[in-house]
């Protein structure tokens, strides 16, 4: 559009729908097919990250080279492998890690070799002007435009979603693209972008945890394994080894036949001072002491909560509550132990429920509902189910 190659509306609009529609049906296909084959093939460890990068490769020139979108079916391709469970994912993942790196640290050289800081300058004011203006009026305006009408979300939590600005290379590698079409002012373009990003980074990046705390969205620190991996005996719901370093008090010179450990979990070896010792029902944990447990993801709410050092578990009960309910109890039953009045509709709900039509109906563990002088708090969630609720009797 920039270069003048596409005409009128029509024009436009015709682009935009076989870009996104090629790149839609070609990514998810693409995706579903490279998914399964990378589950059902057999492979050396080394050539699954090899074939995921190829398969790639092949989709994204396959559908830029037919007029479609390569950048979207490449996004929805990795997204239907990263999904797809499967013994491949443990060779694949730390290969692409590592992958990103370089590329992040490619971009950022060219992006440092295109930048003329002379030129920064010139064009200062102006993007001072207009960074300043996306802050303060135009993201604020689209958050709500966008969101306020279809989502319940509490005006906090708008604040907090407005104050997050454009940080990152993304809108910088986005402006680069005029300047290799050669599109007149691409200077300015870029030059404009790098600027805007750059305070949005130095002023929003910087106050952003801090802002979060201002609002009431962050949640508190939670235990979770030093290392995790899968062992890859399954293809699918496969048994992950969990590490942890035993720093919860409560846990010290007990035996770990008194653990409550969720039914499957088994204890595979502790580490204490460089030394691994065989687990015995009779063996008693130690402060510092580094356990490995083989289980599945489904334990991992069991085990942090069990492993939660003793000022985490502190912060945790000051922000969810002390007390903990499950998120399948009927409303009546909960209305007739704490003496709470409930709307005939509400009578039959589960205490799950209730919280997710209070909170607009798209539930996030950390969302609170005050009725009746409590604080209604999610804690834990399955997939969009509510499962646990904290109560919180103090602001």
């Amino acid at each position: 559009m920039l270069t003048g190659g596409v005409g009128g509306l029509s024009d436009t609009l015709m682009r935009f729908v076989l870009q996104f529609g090629v790149g839609l049906a070609i990514g998810l296909g693409g995706g579903w097919i490279s998914a399964k084959m990378l589950r059902w093939l057999d492979l050396a460890p080394g050539l699954y990250s090899l074939l995921a990068l190829a398969l790639g490769f092949c989709i994204f020139g396959a559908t830029s080279a037919i007029g479609g979108s390569g950048f979207l079916a490449i996004y929805l391709t990795g997204l239907m492998i990263g999904n797809q469970p499967g013994r491949h994912l443990t060779h694949i993942l730390p290969v692409h890690d590592g992958l990103a790196w370089l590329s992040q640290i490619g971009l950022f050289l060219v992006l440092g070799m295109l930048v003329t800081p002379s030129e920064m300058i010139d064009y200062a004011v102006p993007s001072v002007i207009l960074g300043v203006a996306l802050i303060l009026v135009a993201r604020p305006l689209a958050v709500l435009a966008s969101l306020l009408p279809f989502f319940n979300f509490r005006w906090r939590e708008l604040c907090f979603i407005s104050w997050v600005g454009l940080r990152g290379a993304v809108p910088i590698v986005l402006a680069i693209f005029p300047v290799i079409s050669g599109v007149e002012n691409s200077a300015l373009y870029f030059n404009v972008a790098f600027f805007v990003v750059l305070i949005s980074l130095l002023l929003q990046g910087s106050t952003l945890a801090r802002f979060a705390h201002w609002m009431r969205v962050a949640l508190p620190e939670s235990t979770t394994p030093d290392r995790r991996g899968q062992l890859g005996v399954l293809p699918e719901n496969d048994y992950e080894m969990f590490v942890y370093k035993v720093e919860n008090e409560s846990l010290d010179d007990v035996p770990i036949r008194l653990l409550r450990l969720p039914s499957g979990t088994l204890i595979s070896a502790i580490f204490r001072q460089h030394a691994m010792l065989h687990p015995k029902g009779s063996t008693r944990l130690r402060l510092e002491d580094v356990i490995c447990l083989i289980g599945r993801t489904g334990d991992l709410p069991s085990l942090n909560r069990l492993f939660n050092g003793e000022s985490k578990l502190k912060r945790e009960r000051a922000f969810f509550g002390t007390f903990s309910l499950d998120g399948e109890a009927l409303m009546q039953d909960v209305a007739n132990a704490y003496g709470l009045t409930l709307s005939p509709g509400e009578q039959e709900m589960t205490l799950g429920e209730f919280v997710a039509l209070r909170v607009g109906g798209h539930p996030v563990v950390g969302d609170d509902v005050d009725w009746h002088g409590f604080h209604w708090v999610v804690s834990e969630m399955e997939g969009n189910r509510v499962t646990r609720v904290g109560l919180r009797l103090y602001h």
